[in-house]
């Protein structure tokens, strides 16, 4: 499956899929569009298995950068509202991009998809049970 799109006037970049998920059981029906993807300019993409929130009734997700995470106080991380993780990684080329996203709730998550700052605290979050990290 390949869901990480990016959207300008003139052409659409499709992103294969990072096999950062060894087994995905559910994902949030219909996905969404990307609200602050100008924080990953500089790096061209946004991570497969990047914590996100996502905002069911309006359609939107936040991607949650690692610097966010490693600032928050480990018994804080539900105040981010992470409900969820990148599907696939997202081309981020310019700020005039639209981009999309699939939300993965429940599934087997590679330890390596995220930074291991930020791991330990996502461990802790109360939002997403259903992810189980794997080494």
């Amino acid at each position: 499956m390949i869901t990480g799109n990016t959207f300008t006037q003139r052409e659409i970049t499709i992103s294969p899929a990072r096999k950062v998920w060894r087994e995905i059981r559910h994902r949030y029906p219909a996905g969404g569009i990307v609200t602050n993807f100008n924080d990953f300019l500089e790096s061209g993409k946004i991570p497969a298995g990047t914590p996100v929130s996502l905002d069911q009734e309006n359609k939107t997700i936040q991607p949650i950068p690692d610097s966010v995470i490693e600032e928050t106080a480990g018994e804080d991380i539900a105040t981010l509202n992470i409900n969820g993780y990148l599907q696939e990684d997202v081309p981020v080329k310019s700020e005039n991009d639209v981009c999309s996203g699939t939300v993965i709730y429940a599934g087997e998550l590679y330890e390596w998809a995220v930074s291991s700052a930020s791991l330990e605290k996502l461990r802790l979050n109360p939002l997403t049970p259903m992810i189980i990290w794997v080494r």
